[in-house]
């Protein structure tokens, strides 16, 4: 499980691999649940590539970015956008302050 202190800003990475590069890419950080939901349409953002790690998604999130996350913890989810098909993964956990 990875883990961000409450006040960080970063960028978080999923790895899809180099496949998948160039394909619309979105990731959704939800909180968990006993019942483990997965995220609605309007809980995923656009991620980019890294240009410098091939294969590797990022969203930024953190205090003062756009997808600002409260103490807790949480479950990140990807998904791509391949022609007619949407793959979706679930792609980690993430702690944000002290667990």
């Amino acid at each position: 499980m990875a883990q961000m202190p409450a006040t960080s800003n970063e960028d978080v990475g999923v790895f899809w691999g180099t496949a998948a590069d160039g394909l619309p890419v979105q990731i959704a950080i939800i909180v968990r649940t006993a019942d483990e939901d997965e995220p609605v349409d309007a809980d995923y953002h656009d991620a980019e590539w890294d240009d410098g790690n091939p294969g590797w998604a990022t969203l930024h999130i953190g205090a003062g970015s756009p997808v600002e996350l409260a103490e807790g913890e949480y479950v990140i989810w990807t998904r791509l956008t391949a022609g007619t098909r949407r793959p979706v993964r679930r792609s980690g956990l993430l702690t944000i302050g002290t667990p």
